[in-house]
């Protein structure tokens, strides 16, 4: 039976027997020591590290002024596109437009397809070249 004393030394519940076993083991090991210079090639790191300047920061005096005009660009343009796709869409829905001859369609479709054929393959050789560049081969 373990006493109150037992459990603060050994919050674990392990019996004292283990733990002396664990402790007798511990000091039969050899002492840990740096191999020669290890100290010193640490210290040589430090100072280094201590010799290098701060970074620079970064000028968000002369961004700011820039993301603000894109962002004041960007809901004007996106004000402009609501204030007339609203009644494009109404004129439209009054006045559909003419039938596109079936020619014509065919036309259109095959060129879609020589486009997206042009792009997955743009798309592979932009891959291609940059896993060519990460894995230094060029």
């Amino acid at each position: 039976m373990m006493h109150t004393t037992d459990r603060k030394a050994n919050p674990e519940g392990r019996p004292a027997s283990h733990l002396a076993a664990i402790d007798r083991i511990l000091a039969a090991e050899e002492e840990l020591v740096p191999s020669s210079g290890f100290a010193a090639a640490i210290r040589d790191r430090v100072r280094e590290e201590a010799a290098v300047p701060a970074p620079i920061p970064f000028p968000w005096s002369r961004v700011a002024p820039g993301l603000v005009l894109v962002a004041g660009t960007i809901g004007w343009g996106a004000w402009q596109t609501m204030r007339f796709v609203g009644p494009a869409m109404q004129e439209l829905a009054r006045n559909p437009p003419p039938q596109i001859p079936a020619t014509v369609l065919l036309q259109l479709q095959q060129a879609g397809w020589v486009v997206l054929a042009l792009a997955v393959s743009w798309g592979a050789w932009m891959l291609s070249q940059r896993l060519v560049r990460r894995s230094g081969l060029l």
